[in-house]
């Protein structure tokens, strides 16, 4: 366990990442330069290929006592460690081989090219076995074609499908909201081949038993549960979770589980059976954009024809399909684009699938703005260091699932304010250095 052994040597071990990819580079340019060596410009090559093969030798050997100390700390899995070790010291001692084969003519060249091989095939098995270890053994071919698959010898493509929820009455609290969570955020380093602290956390009843810092989860009391006490350290400590490098939690999801601990972390419960009171139903409502909250987002629409996109590029915008599976579009100016009313035109043949739209510093005057109260849908809009005017927000007024709208750097007053206050889904307004009364205020 990490806890148990020496902190120099851990601190050592995980330079291995980092050492781990010279023997890599210095063995395949052996074996390039092995397999040219009879060409005219390559012939007189031996001693770099010789040299090659030594700084592989000896950077795996390095790599190989850097990786038994990492694998010291504990947290993978102890098969899959088996098969990377081994593959990596073999990989060592056949590459020393070759050398000492080289260098003392010990065989013909064709024995040499045999033993090249065996080095590939090895490095080949110690890197996949390497990245199964950080990365689970199905990294590799998670996204391949199920054809591929087969010939790796893996079961076709099965995706986890989480129920779309509608209502928040009728949602398990952690089948539904919270297992999702953790499986975005968490099962990447806490699976059965990436066993971190011990902790397996691909179902319910791995995530009770806990791991070797004790009870991941003490149902009714989230500051003695070690899950909320990691996801809620500063970010620079060491034991944060998840670690640097991967995005954490957000500040809703963090309270959601949070609420959930403290209700008694129960495996099949609605908020309804945990007796949640309206703040927390309207706290998961808003997160899952459901109820009230409910979004353009969530409603299906057809894609836009190809040919209406290309016709809007042309007009001086970028534009960017929202996410995948959903069709809505992104539209901006083209980076130091100007455009015309006219341009501008050109929207309103993907009027109901542009929900978001960046016009900023583009020129923009107040009778554009007409142009833009006719896309429905929009839910984001950035005006800013434009030369708009109360007169040209107040023709905003069609905007109903508006929810975002940057006005810094116009000509707006409160006037304008007062307008826009009557979108009922506007739920930020910028407005930096205008006319507005403490215009350096961001609402």
């Amino acid at each position: 366990m990490e806890n148990e052994t020496n902190d120099f040597v851990i601190f050592i071990g995980r330079f291995h990442p980092l050492i781990v990819h010279l023997p890599i580079g210095f063995l395949i340019l052996g074996f390039i330069l092995h397999l040219v060596n009879k060409l005219e410009q390559f012939k007189n090559s031996d001693n770099i290929i010789d040299f090659s093969l030594l700084l592989g030798g000896v950077s795996a050997l390095g790599a190989c006592i850097m990786g038994y100390m990492l694998s010291l700390g504990g947290g993978y899995n102890d098969d899959a460690v088996f098969l990377h070790q081994w593959a990596g010291i073999s990989m060592t001692l056949v590459a020393f081989a070759l050398l000492a084969i080289r260098k003392f003519q010990i065989s013909n060249a064709k024995v040499q090219r045999g033993v090249f091989i065996i080095v590939m095939v090895l490095l080949t098995f110690t890197g996949h076995f390497g990245g199964n270890l950080t990365h689970g053994s199905t990294y590799l071919f998670q996204y391949a074609p199920n054809a591929v698959r087969t010939i790796a010898g893996l079961p076709p493509k099965v995706e986890r499908v989480y129920k779309k929820i509608t209502n928040i009455d009728s949602a398990l609290v952690f089948e539904d909201v919270l297992m999702p969570i953790l499986d975005a955020r968490c099962i990447s380093c806490h699976n059965e081949e990436k066993l971190k602290g011990e902790l397996l956390l691909t179902s319910y009843e791995d995530l009770m038993k806990g791991g070797e810092s004790g009870k991941a989860i003490v149902a009714g009391n989230s500051v003695s549960s070690e899950l909320y006490k990691r996801i809620t350290l500063a970010h620079d400590d060491e034991d944060f979770m998840p670690p640097e490098g991967k995005t954490p939690l957000s500040k809703e999801q963090v309270k959601m589980i949070e609420w959930w601990i403290d209700a008694g972390a129960k495996p099949k419960a609605s908020l309804v059976a945990l007796n949640a009171d309206s703040k927390i139903k309207d706290q998961f409502e808003k997160y899952l954009g459901i109820g009230k909250y409910m979004t353009i987002l969530n409603q299906p629409i057809d894609p836009i024809d190809p040919s209406t996109i290309e016709e809007i590029k042309s007009a001086g915008f970028s534009v960017s399909v929202l996410a995948e599976k959903v069709n809505y579009l992104d539209v901006s100016v083209k980076s130091g684009g100007q455009i015309t009313k006219k341009q501008l035109e050109t929207l309103k043949k993907a009027k109901d699938h542009i929900v978001w739209l960046d016009l900023k510093n583009s020129g923009v005057k107040d009778d554009y703005l007409e142009i833009i109260n006719s896309l429905p849908n929009l839910m984001k809009l950035r005006l800013d260091r434009n030369d708009v005017s109360d007169a040209g927000v107040s023709q905003l007024k069609d905007l109903k699932n508006l929810e975002y709208i940057n006005l810094s750097f116009t000509k707006i007053t409160d006037q304008a304010l007062t307008s826009i206050s009557k979108l009922e889904n506007l739920d930020k307004a910028y407005y930096y250095n205008t006319g507005v009364k403490d215009s350096n205020n961001i609402n």
